[in-house]
């Protein structure tokens, strides 16, 4: 999935190709005359800041106050700050960013899952823009010129540059890997005082950024800014794995494990390098349509083969794929990716980055027998030399950058852009079959609506009922869920909302209120809500009076137990019941609910709290909520009934049911 952003006029643009196993790479660029969203031929306007390139370049030069986005702490909401950039200092350049593009090592950091990320920090590493000013030293670019902010710089002295065997360089990365510049190990970003961590030597979330000269590619002046920028990461690291890694020969056959922006950038390149067989393997089936256009000749599910798919591949080709590329970042996929090439000679590039910690495996037999494992950064493109290059390769029509590209939005709207480039949901297409995991359109909100970013939901059994095509009020497609918390993306309230408040002829037909119609799409194809939540989906879109604000200390991945369960519990206890201390109450089902209304019984002062289940394991557990006694019907010949009758002189206080298919 790749997403574009524009600075200069603010829109935001997303390349959406999402990879095999849950991973994907994107690319998001910041445009500066296309406020509109496209995703799959869809548009939706959306007003960008109307702040003129002019105005951009004044504030810079008399005050260096610019916007950017700020990622305060992890996993949090990036902030449109008014940022202080200093000056670039010996060595150093300032750039006018006026696109970027969003990429998932941007996400990995910002989750707070990489053990080197400092916060708070500017993000971003794919863009480019317009040298505004340069620091002493400074020769091979001036203002005026067009760039491309490389995170992979070319120093062309450093003994790995001079090598002539790698493409890394070690001039600067002492400081770019602890967020600061070379000169004097300080930040040149500030917001009212407080330094702003750099991000991989680039931070082009920002409308200005100061960059190492070592790590910016002069380019055409004619090249369009609002597509080369994608020229900055994603791209150029897909095809140099083909061109420069693994040096793929007419004929060859290959395999690409991940048919995201990189994944399918490996397929141009391997198509572009003469391969005759171009094996994509992804478990999104929907993405072999797009991947087609790319090169990519034949298409593998895994989940639809019960052998190994380093078997399936070995099978299809007569012994194994000349080349394969692991595009994903999942070292369990590297080892199938290995294990699928031909013995001899068959060579595996690693593409993808793993989490950190993680180790890579396989049998010592793999690699005597002659197989290659190899790793890739930028493609093996030396950065300042070949981007230029590439970029004339593109406006040649040589490769392509267009077509990765599917949304525009505002600098604003980076927010919107990360869960854009995250927006999966789990689709029921029909009842009783396994849920997809599909790349859903989450329209925005309308009057009297909320779009929410989920970050943890819970299944209960009311989805599965529903799923299992019992419920005769199940709709489907759609989206299941109805326990889940998370975070406010948008809102559009209105005082005027028609019925404000009753929505449950809406909600019951898997609708919104307002327009009679749902906000999820799966290319085109509506998906229902379910119970006015879809809580199964990384955002979704609900009335505003289903919302409950919650504290925002609480944790999330707890909190959204409180969605259903567990209050249907308490409540009954508390509020419908309304046990009372001293009170006896059998509790039928030991579920989730049947837990929760001994713990409500026993909060209240219950005396006795019988629980009764067909499961003898449940005790231990149970009386952890309150329980003092259990009752297995199965161990008696009575009907439960007499039997609680008989235990309890005469019968219970208060019984609570929590089971479908058990009648006390």
């Amino acid at each position: 999935m790749t997403l574009s952003l524009s600075q200069s006029l603010g829109a935001l643009r997303l390349h959406s190709l999402t990879s095999i196993f849950g991973a994907s790479y994107s690319s998001a660029t910041i445009l500066q005359r296309s406020p509109s969203i496209f995703r799959h031929h869809h548009r939706l306007r959306v007003p960008p800041r109307r702040l003129t390139t002019a105005s951009f370049f004044a504030r810079a030069q008399l005050v260096g106050t610019l916007f950017a986005a700020v990622a305060w702490e992890p996993n949090k909401p990036l902030v449109i700050e008014d940022v202080q950039v200093a000056p670039p200092q010996a060595g150093e350049v300032r750039i006018q960013i006026l696109f970027t593009a969003l990429c998932h090592t941007d996400a990995y950091t910002w989750s707070g899952k990489d053990p080197e990320g400092l916060f708070p920090c500017i993000l971003g590493h794919e863009a480019a823009g317009i040298v505004e000013s340069v620091g002493e030293g400074v020769t091979e670019v001036k203002p005026g010129d067009h760039v491309i902010p490389c995170y992979q710089a070319e120093c062309k002295e450093c003994k790995f540059c001079k090598s002539g065997k790698t493409n890394l360089c070690g001039k600067v990365r002492g400081a770019t890997g602890v967020g600061v510049m070379m000169t004097d190990r300080k930040s040149r970003f500030s917001v009212n005082g407080t330094p702003i961590y750099h991000f991989m030597g680039t931070s082009t979330f920002s409308q200005y950024t100061v960059v190492h000269d070592v790590s910016v590619a002069k380019i055409d002046l004619k090249a369009p800014l609002d597509k080369v920028c994608l020229l900055g990461c994603g791209v150029p690291t897909g095809l140099g794995a083909v061109w420069n890694t693994a040096k793929v020969e007419p004929g060859s056959i290959v395999a690409v494990f991940g048919l995201g922006t990189v994944g399918l950038a490996v397929a141009e390149g391997a198509k572009a390098a003469g391969a005759s067989r171009v094996i994509g393997i992804d478990i999104d089936s929907n993405k072999f349509d797009v991947a087609k256009n790319f090169g990519v000749t034949e298409f593998v599910n895994p989940k639809e083969h019960d052998k190994p798919i380093q078997q399936v591949i070995v099978d299809l080709t007569d012994g194994g794929v000349d080349y394969s590329f692991e595009c994903i970042g999942n070292v369990s996929v590297m080892r199938s990716a290995l294990e699928c090439c031909h013995k001899g000679w068959g060579t595996s590039v690693i593409v993808g980055v793993a989490a950190s910690g993680q180790e890579i495996s396989t049998r010592p037999f793999q690699l005597v027998t002659g197989r290659v494992w190899k790793g890739t950064a930028f493609g093996g493109f030396k950065s300042r030399s070949q981007v230029p290059w590439l970029v004339e390769k593109y406006m040649k029509k040589e490769i392509k950058v267009d077509e990765y590209i599917t949304h525009n939005l505002a600098l604003e709207e980076i927010n919107k852009a990360f869960d854009l480039m995250h927006e999966g949901a789990t689709v029921a297409w029909e009842p009783n079959k396994p849920l997809a995991v599909e790349d859903v359109q989450v329209a925005p909100p309308q009057a009297g609506a909320v779009r929410i970013k989920i970050m943890f939901t819970s299944i209960c059994h009311t989805d599965a009922f529903t799923l299992s095509g019992k419920d005769p009020e199940g709709r489907f497609p759609c989206i299941f869920g109805h326990e889940g918390a998370g975070y406010v993306l948008l809102t559009y309230l209105t005082l005027d909302f028609p019925n404000f408040g009753k929505i449950r002829d809406a909600t019951g037909a898997g609708v919104m209120k307002n327009d009679r119609k749902t906000r999820f799409s799966v290319n085109g194809t509506p998906i229902y809500h379910y119970m006015g939540t879809s809580t199964f989906s990384q955002c979704t879109v609900v009335h505003d009076v289903s919302v409950a604000k919650i504290d925002p200390n609480a944790p999330l991945e707890k909190a959204c137990l409180l969605g259903c369960g567990f209050l249907t519990g308490l409540g009954a206890v508390w509020n419908t019941a309304k046990a009372e201390a001293g009170s006896t109450v059998a509790v039928f089902g030991l579920g989730t609910v049947g837990l929760a209304v001994a713990e409500g019984a026993k909060a209240v002062g219950a005396s006795r709290i019988i629980g009764i289940d067909r499961n003898n394991k449940k005790l231990e557990m149970a009386k952890n909520f309150g329980v003092t006694e259990f009752v297995n019907p199965n161990d008696h010949n009575k009907p439960i009934q007499e039997v609680i009758v008989d235990l309890t002189d005469g019968g219970v206080s208060t019984t609570v049911s929590s089971v479908l298919e058990m009648s006390p």
